[in-house]
């Protein structure tokens, strides 16, 4: 039971914590019945988690307690208004067990994820660049009508395909570690709160992503980040690599920045928020995962 009930709470937090990237920053909430965008995000979270899931073998550890460290967190920072990504806290927990432990298999992995998110941000601002630039004249050979048409229909496609890729990286990633896969009873746990925690964001409007308070993009700029982010987690989900998403459109808002000259706004939120819900939330779950190893014996 215990071990549903940290699948559940894993997920529905998850789930809850990344709706800000599916109807924030997509303003997709104003372009179609909830019904419909709740249905699309529910379909996409579950299967991107059916079908890109099984591409996550990571390291599973004997002390399943410590891995109730991150969802206390996200749960935590989240009422304080600093929404974190919940795979980043679970791979820095698996750290802080490895280190204490020894255990070698934990550490390469985190070597390897942790450089994947060094690369993926690296992508993300040189695409987002590239794919602002092209857009730009694309678009210039069309009427602003159609221009904004093309806006709407992205951002509900959006809601699917963000809602996808990461069902598959976040619920993969976290299946995996928890040894949800193949588990009746943990599936189950799982799915339930991946519908239960889309149906709270969108019929209470909860957004806990910052995305849109941080980077003030609208229209076409606010398409290159989410396009960007898009293709890069669906290529970390087929090799198998949880990176993380909102860090990689951090980093694809900067590159549509110097591609437009764009001021950013809000730099204070921002240093605070990448030192609160990324550098500061890594090592506190780093230094509990260790802890907990090492009380534990």
């Amino acid at each position: 039971m215990f071990h549903e009930l940290l699948v559940f709470a894993s997920a529905f937090l998850a789930v809850l914590n990344s709706m800000g990237l599916v109807i924030g920053p997509s303003r997709c909430a104003g372009y179609g019945s909830r019904t419909l965008v709740f249905a699309l995000s529910a379909s996409g979270w579950l299967l991107g988690y059916l079908i890109e899931g099984p591409n996550f073998s990571l390291p599973q550890v004997p002390l399943t307690q410590v891995y109730t460290v991150p969802p206390l967190l996200v749960l935590a920072l989240s009422l304080l208004g600093y929404p974190t990504s919940i795979t980043q806290l679970y791979v820095a927990t698996l750290l802080g067990y490895s280190l204490a432990k020894g255990y070698s298999r934990g550490l390469s992995v985190t070597v390897r994820i942790v450089s994947s998110w060094a690369l993926s941000l690296i992508a993300g601002f040189l695409l987002s660049i590239a794919f602002r630039r092209i857009l730009v004249r694309a678009v210039g050979f069309v009427s602003v009508e159609r221009a904004l048409l093309v806006v709407r229909v992205c951002s509900l496609t959006y809601v699917f395909l963000l809602s996808y890729v990461l069902g598959g990286n976040v619920l993969g990633a976290i299946a995996s570690l928890l040894g949800a896969g193949g588990n009746t009873g943990s599936e189950l746990a799982l799915s339930t709160a991946v519908i239960a925690s889309t149906y709270v964001s969108f019929r209470s409007r909860v957004s806990l992503g910052l995305v849109r308070l941080l980077f003030p993009t609208k229209y076409l700029s606010s398409i290159v980040p989410y396009s960007v982010s898009v293709v890069l987690t669906q290529v970390a989900n087929r090799v198998g690599l949880p990176i993380i998403t909102s860090l990689v459109v951090f980093s694809s808002t900067l590159g549509v920045g110097m591609a437009s000259e764009f001021t950013m706004l809000y730099r204070r939120r921002v240093f605070s928020y990448l030192a609160t819900s990324y550098a500061g939330s890594f090592a506190l779950s780093l230094l509990l995962g260790y802890l907990l190893a090492v009380i534990a014996g």
